[in-house]
Order: C-alpha cells, then structure tokens, then sequence
C-alpha cells in the first residue's frame, strides 16, 4: 500500500492504518499530507481486503491544523488552491464506502478537528483537545466542519465552537457527542483499531449503504424512504444476505464477503 515520508500506511488484518507523520509541525496538514491522504485513502478504500479504516497521528498528536506558514505570501488562487487540496481527500473520507475510525491523542485543532470530524467513529484519549481554532487567525472554518460539527453537537453548540475558538477536552467532547469513545492517554490506537475490527466484521454492503445514506445528510423523510426502496432490495439478493440468514437459521455466526 501507498507509504509516503508523511504518512505510513500499515495493516491490522482487515484494518488499514492511516498515520499522519509530519511530528516537527505536530502533525500540520502541509500540501505534502493532504497530498499523500488521497492515494491513501483511495487505495484502502478500494482494496476488497480492508473492510475499515484507522486514521491517526505520530508522536502523541492527531494534527494541530493547516499550515499556517503557506498564509504568508498568500493569494486568492492560492488560498483556493489549499482549501481544494484539502476538499480532496475529506471527501473520500465522508462519500467512500469503508467506514473510518479517528483515534485522537492530543492536540485535535483547526482542519486537524476537521479530519477528526469527518470520520464515522471518534476514540479520543481523555487527554485530548478540540478547537476550531481558525478565527484566531481571522479565518472562517473549513474541513468541512461546518457540515459535520452540527450534526454531531447540534447547531447552537457548534456556533460556540466555530466562533468562539471554544476548546473542548476529552471528557468534555464525549458528553457534547462530538467523541464516542473514550480512552486514556495512550490507548486512543489500541482502542480504535478493536472498534474498527468491529466495523471490518459487520456487512460491507449494508454498513456501505449506511455511510453512503449518512453523507446525504440532511435528509426529510421521503429521501430516505425513496433510498430505502432503491437500496434495500438489492441487499436483500446479495450473497452476504443469503449466507447471514442461513447462519440465523443454522445459529451459526455469519462470515461477511462482500458479495
């Protein structure tokens, strides 16, 4: 799988390991990272193996953001130019069909909470921090956070966090919704790749179908119904369907292939 100098691709059986290593800028998502996220991503997303993904950070630190040292000499098109090398690879994160676990150590800031954000399970270590820290640099936030901190904290939370640079710790992000696991210092890896293995052990069509029904949100409800009758049919003549019902019958555990 691809592995770059910023970020180490490696393998937990069905889990792929995304690591953001870029320690000396505590993990700042540089042109280089955003770069090397899509290929990837792409390539786990794609590999019929890699039934879920872990994305993480080197050295005790998801990512403390973007980088700030390119808004020196700074244009329109390149600020453009940034923010669409970003869109990149967020939305293979949130449209791909594997599901994706963050595991946050640290520091979790500006398009770092973004990324945090953009996965469909959050470990964080009780140690961590969050913050849309962007409007402390005169920026509106981006990473997507304005469509996904909503859904996770409810509108009148996430305001308070976009325009006040509020930061929220651990415990605290687990209360408010935006962390659903929660860890000591240190095990924010260990406890995500077992979660992930769960994701990995479920049916790769239906959790497909599931992530796919979610980016569209928001959804009224008959869109989701309409879904429902598009989708559920073809579900239920799949091969992992048959097989799981006859496991149900047979009171045997199903194995999932994704067929």
């Amino acid at each position: 799988m691809t592995d770059t100098a910023t970020v180490h691709v490696a393998r937990d059986g069905a889990v792929a390991v995304l690591t953001i290593d870029n320690v000396k800028q505590r993990n700042a998502l540089t042109m280089q990272v955003k770069a090397a996220l899509v290929p990837a991503l792409e390539e786990a997303q794609s590999n019929p193996d890699v039934r879920a993904i872990v994305i993480t950070g080197a050295g005790g630190t998801f990512s403390a953001g973007g980088d700030v040292s390119l808004f020196g000499d700074m244009t329109p098109a390149k600020g453009r130019q940034v923010v669409f090398d970003q869109r990149k690879f967020l939305h293979l994160m949130i449209r791909g069909e594997t599901p994706i676990v963050a595991a946050v150590e640290g520091f979790a800031f500006g398009a770092g909470f973004g990324v945090a954000m953009a996965a469909d399970h959050v470990v964080a270590a009780t140690s961590a921090k969050f913050c849309a820290a962007f409007n402390k640099i005169g920026l509106m936030p981006d990473g997507g956070l304005l469509w996904t901190l909503p859904q996770r904290v409810g509108m009148g939370r996430a305001r308070d966090m976009l325009m006040c640079a509020t930061v929220i710790e651990g415990a605290e992000a687990k209360r408010l919704g935006m962390v659903d696991m929660l860890t000591e210092p240190g095990k924010a890896l260990e406890t995500a790749l077992a979660k992930a293995a769960r994701f990995a052990a479920a049916a790769p069509l239906a959790v497909s179908a599931i992530k796919g029904a979610f980016a569209r949100y928001p959804l009224d409800l008959e869109a989701a119904f309409a879904l429902e009758l598009d989708v559920q049919p073809a579900l239920m003549q799949s091969q992992d369907a048959t097989d799981a019902r006859r496991a149900f019958f047979a009171k045997q555990k199903p194995v999932f292939k994704g067929a």
